[in-house]
């Protein structure tokens, strides 16, 4: 009768031992998961800040593009804009074309608006030297007219500050902007927006700003 008892309660040990076992195995695959699916979620935020970073030095990138253009080749950038195909070089080596265009992300510019436009007086673009004598520096000549033919640009001192003090330049001020619309950043696409100021003449100013 003992010895019965004894078999019955070491079968019951094992019993537990067992149920134990299997619940600790549960809770160490499910940390394991959860490492896995951290470990994963990690990386995922980092290819998608590293895409981002790339979207937006694309994007500043096809802005410096067109800002060093000439402001008279500008108009196709307003309303609609165009799309631009942008490769930095950080995703491929070779700079074969197949490469290159898998390499490149796609940037649309546009947006371009005249914020505003004055014209600037004489008042601004005069100097004095030492002597008390007003001069103008050589690549604001043609705002007075241009040189003489001495090479020279005679200015009246007498019309700075006055209601007649307006030059023949202007200055715009313009606003870009910039987007990365590649399809691998899904609805992430960041904008980049830019001012920029333009040095013009008097002529042109309706029309910059139209």
């Amino acid at each position: 009768m003992k010895s019965g008892k004894v078999r019955g309660a070491r079968s019951d040990q094992a019993g537990a031992v067992l149920l134990i076992g299997m619940v600790m195995l549960l809770m160490v695959s499910l940390i394991a998961v959860s490492v896995i699916r951290l470990s994963t979620r990690h990386t995922q935020v980092v290819s998608n800040e590293q895409v981002r970073s790339e979207a937006v030095a694309a994007a500043n990138y096809a802005l410096d593009v067109v800002l060093n253009q000439p402001y008279t080749t500008w108009d196709p950038y307003k309303a609609a804009g165009t799309t631009t195909s942008v490769n930095l070089g950080t995703s491929k080596a070779d700079d074969s074309a197949a490469d290159s265009a898998s390499g490149s992300m796609n940037v649309k510019v546009d947006n371009l608006t005249c914020k505003r436009g004055r014209v600037l007086k004489n008042s601004e673009l005069l100097h004095q030297n030492a002597a008390g004598i007003y001069y103008v520096s050589a690549t604001d000549t043609s705002c007075f007219g241009g040189p003489g033919p001495a090479g020279l640009t005679i200015v009246d001192p007498t019309k700075v500050g006055s209601p007649s003090d307006d030059s023949l330049c202007a200055t715009v001020l313009y606003d870009l902007q910039a987007q990365a619309n590649d399809p691998k950043l899904l609805n992430a696409a960041p904008v980049v927006q830019q001012g920029v100021e333009v040095r013009t003449d008097i002529t042109a100013l309706a029309g910059s700003c139209s």
